[in-house]
């Protein structure tokens, strides 16, 4: 991030808040001695406003209110401001565009369009990426005296509030920065829009601009019409609301709940609220994406603190002690998940608990203020909180800046009929007093109805359970693991079958039953029904020949590789340095090659913009976390930066170490190795064959009553084909002993009747 302290600025007000005065004050003086900001690199034009130029404007104004209240800080002479200047001058390029969006990118040097820019090609950005500006340009505006900044950034709201879907009154998530076309017509409250609403609202509250308030509320009621589903908060079609795009949940929705509090929308935020706590309380953390049943949809958790942020905000507007204890789980899970040795490591898989050798700036920036104002007292903090407004990255600006400046004039906004004329809160500040009542029993009543939204029904228990074995070609292997477990089936006439345990000195029940032995193939989801298509790596030069295949993770960005019939073939090479983070120093080696690199360090997005620039064919890119392999952890996709990816046009694959290895040992031990890089299902010399979809076959164990058996009522069963066996049974499997990891799984569908 532009080769300045990312992390030292990104913290500067933590310091305050957690009252480590001298601590920020040292941090200060090491910014303005150290830092630069005119670096030949290309930034991210989003992360860069939100945490550096906000950093810095939120160090300044916390060093002039130290300056004013306790006499501190005598030395400081605005070197911070005049820093943040200088970086907004040079963000300011990426506005040059037709239609006043900004690029996603800019070189901190060069600007966008300048020969050694490296940057200017992008043509697309997400809403998020253009719309959260207003808050630091506005206030660099107001600080400073030039209007330049907040010019600009109100100029790209203007644009996105033009380009909303009239009939809906929503945005897409990816808009055409040239023509304004929308890429991505999905719409919702996370990844891609979200803060976008978040700095209308806010900036009605810091600037005083009702325009900001008049076009959040029409937004918000179409938010709350279509995408607001409760608990949850889908993403729909802009132009086709009632439609649900996806059946998952992205976590950085996570922060809404907190701006419905702002807005004065208690009941919502609530239970919204109340439905992520459940999420995290199944997983630790909140997952990066969650399906609407729940369940881990992309497993990573990069110790982001949205819902923590809501949770500050809902127990500040209704004092309810509950709010306190979801916080102390957070704090829990923290220290037993993800505390290391130096510091706090982001969750590459909930599931697992696997770390990421990788912490956020924001980690500091948001976690730890909203944790230490959650549970602070006022007289724990050295500044009133009620006087400053929270940025997308929680940086405090003063509500003074309200009456510093004049609103632009021009900017206008028609007034649309939402139903709602006479809500008594949608146009002014709502009374406190009215809309937070100090009544903790008024959100007990609210998310009451959500406690057990998790929970499954209470299976009744039974000695018998369901056994889930694997399918094998000969079909004998799951009748060795029966015979193990002392279950034997001896074939009798008719069809039927003597189904006995040989447990007969550990009998616990007797009796004569009659049961329903179940065959059923059952396919493994495919990576298509999970959202995410598994690709292959195939060495297909001698003397592999395409009998090496690895399984391997796409890329949400780069060369579709689904598309390509052939896939994508060529010699591998390693790149140089292995992270690819920064220039590439053997680009005549990796030339027209697949580049292998590193996972660490950097995006995967900007090590795909350097190895491109190198110009390789492809990129493998292997899991820097020791001995993880496909076999144990799903397979997931890489995500892109903030700022757009269409810029990459190289296709990438992702290997986890062990199958990473095999690929490393192959490099070494022979010359050349040539790869294939495919979807898993078109791999060379490989036939799709229709008994490969076919993974498991599961018996299912079920004692039912002699009358059903004679009906045959297989419907009963579902899809599942039903024989009868006829069976006498002396003694229950239920301890078998068979180790918890053996492929077994219980599946009792209802008690058992004794004949």
């Amino acid at each position: 991030m532009g080769k300045f302290s990312l992390t030292l600025i990104d913290t500067l007000d933590t310091l305050v808040v957690l009252n480590k005065l001298d601590a920020f004050e040292e941090a200060v003086k090491k910014v303005v001695e150290e830092v630069r900001v005119d670096n030949d690199v290309v930034v991210s034009v989003f992360e860069t406003n939100i945490r550096v130029l906000g950093g810095l404007l939120g160090g300044h104004v916390m060093a002039v209110m130290l300056q004013n209240k306790i006499q501190r800080m005598q030395w400081y002479k605005d070197e911070l401001l005049h820093l943040a200047k200088d970086l907004g001058y040079r963000l300011l390029p990426a506005f040059n565009t037709t239609s006043g969006l900004p690029y996603p990118r800019v070189n901190l040097r060069y600007g966008v369009h300048n020969p050694y820019s490296r940057t200017g090609t992008e043509s697309d950005t997400c809403t998020a990426c253009a719309g959260t500006m207003i808050l630091e340009f506005a206030a660099l505006s107001r600080l400073t005296g030039d209007s330049v900044f907040e010019d600009h950034a109100r100029r790209a709201l203007d644009v996105l509030w033009d380009k909303r879907q009239k009939g809906s009154d929503l945005v897409g998530t990816v808009i055409n920065i040239h023509s304004g076309d929308w890429i991505r017509r999905d719409s919702g409250v996370g990844a891609g829009i979200d803060s976008y609403y978040e700095y209308l609202l806010k900036a009605y509250v810091l600037l005083g601009d009702s325009i900001y308030l008049q076009r959040f509320n029409t937004h918000y009621a179409a938010i709350m019409k279509y995408v607001s589903q409760p608990p949850l908060l889908m993403s729909v079609h802009m132009h086709k609301p009632t439609v649900n795009v996806r059946g998952w949940m992205d976590s950085l929705l996570a922060f809404f709940p907190g701006l419905q509090v702002l807005r004065g929308d208690l009941k919502p935020a609530i239970e919204t609220h109340e439905m992520l706590y459940q999420v995290t309380k199944q997983h630790n953390f909140l997952p990066e994406a969650f399906t609407t049943d729940f369940a881990v949809h992309w497993a990573q958790h990069p110790l982001r603190p949205e819902f923590a942020e809501s949770t500050y905000f809902l127990y500040k507007a209704t004092r309810d002690p509950y709010y306190l204890k979801v916080g102390k789980s957070i704090v829990d899970s923290l220290n037993n998940h993800a505390r290391v040795s130096c510091g706090f490591a982001a969750v590459q898989d909930v599931r697992t608990g696997r770390h990421e050798d990788r912490m956020d700036s924001f980690f500091l920036a948001e976690m730890f203020k909203y944790l230490y104002l959650l549970f602070s007292e006022k007289r724990d903090v050295p500044l009133d909180i009620d006087d400053y407004v929270f940025t997308t990255e929680a940086h405090l600006l003063p509500l003074s800046l309200s009456t510093v400046g004049t609103s632009c004039m021009e900017n206008a906004t028609a007034m649309y009929s939402s139903g709602n004329e006479h809500e008594i809160f949608a146009h002014l500040c709502p009374s406190e007093q009215a809309l937070f009542p100090n009544n903790p029993a008024y959100a007990q009543t609210i998310r009451g109805r959500y406690k057990n939204l998790l929970k499954s029904e209470t299976v009744p228990s039974s000695p018998f359970s369901g056994i889930t074995l694997p399918l094998h070609d000969n079909g004998l292997q799951s009748l060795e693991i029966l015979k193990s477990m002392g279950i034997t089936l001896i074939p009798m006439k008719d069809g039927v079958f003597h189904f006995a345990s040989s447990n007969k000195a550990e009998s616990s029940m007797k009796g004569v039953y009659t049961l329903k032995l179940i065959a059923e193939l059952t396919q493994t989801p495919s990576g298509e029904e999970q959202g995410i298509t598994p690709l292959s790596v195939q060495i297909v030069s001698p003397p592999f020949l395409g009998r090496v295949v690895l399984t391997a993770g796409p890329a949400q960005f780069g060369l579709d590789l689904t598309n390509e019939e052939h896939g994508v073939k060529g010699s591998l090479a390693k790149s140089i340095p292995l992270s690819a983070c920064s220039k590439i120093s053997n680009p005549e080696e990796l030339q027209g090659k697949i580049a292998i690199a590193q996972r660490g360090d950097c995006m995967f997005a900007a090590k795909a913009r350097n190895l491109q620039t190198a110009g390789v064919l492809g990129i493998i890119i292997i899991d820097n976390t020791e001995d993880s392999c496909s076999e144990d952890t799903p397979i997931f996709q890489m995500v892109g930066d903030d700022g757009g990816t269409n810029d990459i046009t190289v296709p990438l694959v992702f290997l986890f170490s062990k199958e990473g290895k095999i690929l490393l040992e192959a490099i070494e031990e022979h010359q050349n190795v040539d790869v294939l890089l495919a979807v898993k299902s078109k791999q060379y010399g490989q036939e799709e064959r229709e008994d490969k979809l076919f993974q498991e076959l599961s018996f299912h164990i079920q004692l039912t009553d002699e009358a059903d058996v004679k009906e045959n009522r297989a419907d009963s069963f579902g899809r599942m084909t039903a024989v009868s066996f006829e069976t006498h049974v002396t003694s229950s499997p239920a301890n078998s002993g068979v180790p918890e990891k053996s492929g077994l799984s219980s599946d009792v569908d209802q008690e058992p009747e004794q004949v």
